[in-house]
Order: C-alpha cells, then structure tokens, then sequence
C-alpha cells in the first residue's frame, strides 16, 4: 500500500472505506487523499464507533475498479 500519490487535480477518485458491522462502506469521496482522510475522520467519529475507518481505495476518474489501496494517515 503507497502512503501519498501525486497527481493533477481531477485524475483520480479517492474514497475512504469503513467497516460497519461487517460490511465494507464508503465513508468519504475527494479530488486530494487529505479531504477523502479528513472525511471519514469526521464520520468514524459522528458515528461513535460504529463505523471504523479502515483505509482509502484510489480510483482513476472514468473506471470502475480500484487502482490502489492507500493506508490512513
């Protein structure tokens, strides 16, 4: 799993998965890792714990299947 991946603004999806209840969910979307991270922060804890953030899934815009799996930061 890459740590931070530069790229042009647009290029890529990035969106931070969680864990509820065993079931893999999104928990934010951004354009920048920083702002998908900073979301599902603020959902992991609106949620008091129900939902765990687990990681940010890198999707190039326009495809449909992952690219990459960054780690939290």
């Amino acid at each position: 799993m890459n740590e931070t991946v530069q790229s042009k603004l647009g290029d890529y999806l990035y969106l931070a998965m969680g864990d509820c209840a065993g079931q893999k969910v999104v928990m934010g979307i951004g354009y920048t890792y920083e702002y998908a991270d900073k979301k599902a922060k603020q959902f992991e804890e609106a949620s008091q714990g129900t939902v765990k953030y687990i990681d940010i899934s890198m999707v190039k815009t326009g495809d449909k299947v992952k690219c990459d799996t960054l780690k939290r930061i």
